[in-house]
């Protein structure tokens, strides 16, 4: 959670800091450790460097493995297992961190990872920005379609960060010297009431109809 929680406390808080809006997006991936396909996961130990023989034993240590399912005591058939890496073991970790390294080649904004949990970072306040954002998701979801993975769409969440609006509420503060009630109930019709009103019919429905259609 510390690698999770360090760009927020760093990257996002100074964009904030400088009265940027940020959002943070926060993936998770489909069963991730138990996915991971072995010929492409072979594939990038050699393109960093493996050797052989070392590639082989990677294999035969991921190949030929079953497993079945124990319920009640009854026991299913053994399967195959065709795909993952073990979980709970050092190697099993350290072949999936290798796994996901490049999922952020191409990414424009901050990217960071932890496990199965990924975590992307950008400014919102301007359309460049966003469009940013939208490029990489872009990128992670073909990175994630070419490695044959897929991101679990009910975990993905994001959290809007940016400055409140006191600086308006001052501003309309200072610019209203008198605190008469001839004063005061326009404006807050003008700027209070709209809001607390918009649609209303939804929120506190007049008809009992209305209202048995909301529940």
């Amino acid at each position: 959670m510390t690698v999770l929680c360090q760009p927020v406390t760093s990257g996002s808080v100074a964009s904030v800091a400088q009265r940027r809006a940020t959002d943070i997006i926060y993936l998770d991936l489909c069963k991730a450790f138990d996915t991971v396909p072995h010929d492409i996961l072979v594939s990038k130990l050699e393109r960093h460097g493996f050797d052989g023989w070392t590639t082989r034993w990677i294999r035969n240590w991921l190949d030929g493995r079953t497993q079945r399912v124990a319920v009640n005591g009854s026991m299913s058939k053994w399967v195959p297992v065709v795909s993952g890496v073990p979980q709970g073991l050092v190697l099993g970790l350290a072949l999936f961190n290798i796994f996901v390294g490049d999922m952020d080649s191409g990414i424009e904004c901050t990217l960071s990872k932890f496990a199965d949990v990924t975590k992307l970072c950008g400014a919102v306040d301007t359309l460049k920005g966003r469009d940013a954002i939208q490029r990489d998701l872009d990128r992670l979801e073909r990175w994630a379609r070419v490695n044959l993975m897929k991101f679990n769409r009910a975990k993905c969440k994001v959290l809007h960060m940016a400055q409140k609006a006191n600086c308006i509420l001052g501003c309309i503060k200072r610019s209203v010297t008198s605190r008469s009630r001839e004063v005061i109930l326009p404006l807050c019709s003008t700027l209070v009431r709209p809001h607390l009103g918009y649609c209303i019919w939804v929120w506190g429905p007049q008809y009992k109809k209305d209202m048995d259609l909301l529940e």
